[in-house]
């Protein structure tokens, strides 16, 4: 059977398929938006992911400042355990040039006490900007983890509506094919698996699918109503709409 050799009413036929591209069409809307959650919530997640990965960078540098004070702070120690030392061996100097190389040492060992001591304020500053950081970035991490929650949850619910639509456009999709004999329903399922799309209206002499001009001849079998016509080029299924709206004759 061809195109133009379709049982019953073409008129009817043609708007039962109408009718079926326009289930197809919203089933595959439907389908879509439930197969993007997944990728929209992959997404999300991997926001809160790099936040997490965040706030484990900011801890860990945090730690190394604290084990970096604990080396200065024990380095100060030692220190002034010499300068105590330097200091007691002053009192047993036995000439004024052994005093005054003593004294020479213990100043030097003041001036790397001072400048330790300076290490050791300025790595406090530097640990309290650290847990600033860890703090900010927790902070980001629970916002992170929020939305991420509550995102989570409306497009949960999202994807159970969606999988209730495409349920009743199943069953509707079923009963619309059910009308259409099995011969045409070929020619409409190869077409929809070629291009997406079976069925497209014909505007201004052109195929609205591929949008190649359609020949005279097609135009007018178009306008009568009485013959199912196929676009030349890419063999979707086409109707005029001003042809389905009027009255039947």
């Amino acid at each position: 059977m061809t195109a133009d050799q379709v049982p019953g009413d073409p008129r009817q036929l043609t708007l039962k398929l109408v009718a079926l591209g326009e289930v197809d069409r919203k089933r595959s809307e439907s389908q879509n938006l439930m197969d993007a959650v997944p990728r929209v919530l992959a997404s999300r997640s991997r926001h809160s992911r790099e936040a997490r990965a965040t706030v484990e960078a900011c801890q860990e540098k945090l730690q190394l400042f604290r084990v970096h004070l604990k080396s200065l702070e024990l380095d100060l120690a030692e220190r002034e355990e010499a300068l105590l030392k330097a200091n007691a061996n002053l009192l047993s100097a036995k000439t004024n040039q052994e005093y005054s190389l003593m004294n020479a040492e213990i100043e030097r060992k003041r001036e790397e006490l001072g400048t330790v001591e300076e290490r050791i304020l300025e790595q406090y500053e530097v640990i309290r900007q650290g847990e600033q950081l860890v703090k900010t970035s927790e902070g980001g991490l629970d916002e992170a983890k929020a939305e991420y929650g509550g995102f989570e949850e409306r497009a949960r619910g999202e994807l159970a509506d969606h999988q209730k639509e495409l349920e009743a456009l199943d069953e509707r999709r079923e009963q619309v094919r059910k009308a259409i004999d099995v011969e045409i329903l070929k020619l409409y399922d190869r077409v929809y698996k070629a291009h997406g799309v079976a069925i497209v209206p014909a505007e201004g002499n052109t195929c609205q699918g591929c949008f190649s001009s359609l020949t005279p001849n097609d135009c007018n079998r178009l306008l009568s109503g009485r013959q199912l016509v196929v676009c030349r080029a890419c063999q979707r299924i086409l109707y005029m709409p001003e042809v389905l709206q009027a009255s039947p004759s």
